[in-house]
């Protein structure tokens, strides 16, 4: 799994030196894995700008921006959400002024898990301008140092996404939408299909995308598909 998130950080970084752009993080369980895959990557001063370690909710609200109101009271997400997640995001790219911020947000294990928020659970969020991108995962248990690997990886996949949706054309995100459920946005669905059949599943790992999909006019899942794979062969053969 560690040689699989050194790819896909060497994938980022390369997207990010041709955009001109630099990122930031913002970690929770994963306790600044995410910034150290990151890094390991010589010439990384270029395009990392800076990370947060947020372990504790008084820090994600302190250095971070989370609202109180989504940690206390009756019925709030807490801090394992998706609106957590996002919240994070976007308070880091505000305060750090990069062109791209990535947060996690979830439960390592081996305790901390309840019944509707297990071990495995996790939340990251890729935010850019003024849009965003959260997925969920649940690996169902799992050791610690492997699920925060796992987090990481889907943390990095959806970074990555951000750039492959804007550079194949094939459709766009919208992504300042509401955060309903599964069932209220079926065509998040679509993409999750359309993209992990071209970056691969990771082994264990469920995921569920938030965010409203509009595919663009004359293209099909197929199409997508064949597209994002074509980019990443380019990619693979273009690295610098």
């Amino acid at each position: 799994m560690g040689e699989r998130n050194a790819t896909l950080a060497s994938r980022l970084a390369r997207k990010l030196k041709q955009n001109g752009w630099r990122v930031t993080t913002a970690e929770s369980c994963t306790g600044g894995m995410l910034t150290s895959t990151l890094t390991d990557i010589s010439g990384s001063s270029e395009w990392f700008k800076q990370g947060w370690v947020t372990y504790s909710n008084e820090s994600k609200m302190s250095e971070l921006g989370v609202e109180r109101s989504k940690f206390e009271g009756d019925s709030v997400p807490g801090a394992v959400s998706k609106d957590v997640a996002a919240a994070m995001a976007e308070g880091a790219l505000k305060r750090s002024g990069a062109d791209l911020a990535i947060s996690i947000t979830g439960i390592a294990g081996p305790g901390g898990g309840t019944k509707t928020k297990p071990v495995g659970l996790a939340y990251v969020c890729a935010f850019w301008e003024n849009r965003f991108l959260v997925r969920s995962t649940n690996s169902q248990g799992g050791d610690r140092s492997m699920n925060k690997q796992l987090f990481v990886s889907l943390a990095l996949e959806t970074a990555l996404n951000v750039f492959e949706t804007e550079e194949t054309g094939t459709h766009r995100l919208d992504m300042r939408t509401k955060m309903d459920d599964d069932e209220d946005v079926p065509e998040q669905l679509t993409l999750k299909e359309a993209t992990l059949s071209a970056f691969g599943r990771v082994p264990g790992m469920e995921d569920t995308w938030y965010g409203e999909v509009i595919w663009a006019e004359g293209k099909t899942e197929g199409t997508v598909v064949e597209e994002i794979k074509k980019k990443e062969d380019e990619d693979i053969w273009s690295e610098e």
